[in-house]
């Protein structure tokens, strides 16, 4: 029986969601994979389906696969995740995944950082297959143990993909970053027209900066890299969600995640601590140079961020897209001081804020 976690939404775009949500549809196809990973003797029982997110775009369905080994006479769990995508559209990750696990990725990698293993993208059903990673995501570990170690393998989690030898053929621009605005940076100037200077400045400003960023070492990108995206369990960490796998600037990376790790001031009372943590074990690998370039990349999060909140309307919505706008305005003017302090300072939030980390849409 599926279980829907999220608000039923209409599926038109993913034409093949509805036999990946069947459990007797997809009992014959998981007992393949089964068979092929865990062995051929295997007698798939049943199959348990549970959404886990779902959006327009794309949804993610988690698979419990309950089978019986005659061999060994016992049971057998087995943890999949299904990737439903619109029509041409999975593939590309599922061969970003597969480079990946063979360029230092894999489970067996020596420094217990890994992804989870590109199983098999049926095009068929438009689905990507990869196991189930074990363990709780950082932003859920560091709610129970706000611990610098965390924020440490974080941190070694980022620069190893940055230091990754892959090259993704998607290069993410400035223009790629305005692009993830959900509706488009434009529109919230026509809502709120109060903000309109202050947006203007923030896309200008990013626009020139980039013109004038010659001879940057360009790394492979997560695209999306917040604290949802890494799970964690006995000094292990697995880096997940690659959808928005780019090459561009590494500290566009960084720049997100601060964001998030900034807000997280009031419900966290050491975050200065753990930021601090992140940052000086990123930079212990990484060049240093990336971090003037920070403050560009957490403005435009900032932007994007305050454009959700057109989006959602959520109570008091005009006034937490104001404060968004405005501490965007605030990075981009950081840039080019390289003060340290300040990239590590969370911000004052307000009493009606409450940050959460947002995927690209």
């Amino acid at each position: 029986m599926s279980t829907l976690t999220t608000a039923p939404v209409s599926h038109d775009k993913l034409f093949t969601l509805d036999i990946a949500l069947d459990p007797q549809e997809m009992r014959p196809i998981l007992a393949s994979l089964a068979h092929e990973y865990l062995g051929e003797t295997l007698d798939v029982r049943h199959v348990d389906i549970e959404v886990i997110r779902r959006r327009s775009q794309r949804c993610v369905i988690r698979y419990r696969v309950n089978a019986f080994d005659p061999q060994k006479r016992q049971r057998r769990d087995w943890g999949v995740i299904g990737k439903v995508y619109k029509s041409h559209r999975g593939e590309r990750v599922f061969e970003v995944m597969q480079e990946l696990w063979e360029k230092g990725f894999s489970r067996d990698a020596g420094d217990n950082i890994s992804i989870p293993e590109p199983i098999e993208f049926s095009s068929s059903l438009s689905t990507l297959f990869q196991e189930e990673v074990p363990g709780l995501p950082i932003k859920t570990v560091i709610k129970q143990s706000p611990r610098p170690v965390y924020l440490q393998q974080l941190a070694r989690t980022l620069a190893k993909l940055h230091q990754c030898p892959i090259i993704p053929s998607k290069q993410l621009t400035i223009k790629d970053h305005l692009l993830h605005c959900h509706p488009r940076h434009t529109f919230l100037a026509l809502a709120c027209p109060d903000l309109e200077p202050q947006i203007d400045y923030i896309v200008e400003t990013a626009e020139r900066i980039e013109a004038d960023l010659n001879g940057i070492k360009l790394t492979p990108l997560h695209g999306d890299f917040h604290l949802g995206q890494v799970h964690l369990e006995n000094g292990s960490a697995w880096l997940i969600d690659f959808d928005a796998l780019s090459y561009g600037d590494p500290a566009s990376d960084v720049g997100n995640v601060l964001v998030f790790l900034k807000g997280k001031a009031r419900k966290i009372p050491n975050i200065s601590e753990l930021i601090t943590a992140f940052l000086d074990e990123y930079f212990s690998i990484m060049d240093r140079e990336i971090a003037e370039r920070i403050p560009l990349y957490e403005g435009l999060t900032h932007l994007r961020r305050a454009c959700k909140c057109l989006r959602l309307q959520e109570a008091r919505w005009q006034g937490r897209a104001k404060r968004m706008v405005e501490r965007g305005v605030a990075c981009i003017e950081e840039m080019g001081k390289n003060d340290w302090q300040a990239c590590s300072r969370p911000y004052a939030l307000a009493e009606d804020e409450e940050w959460d980390e947002v995927e690209y849409e």
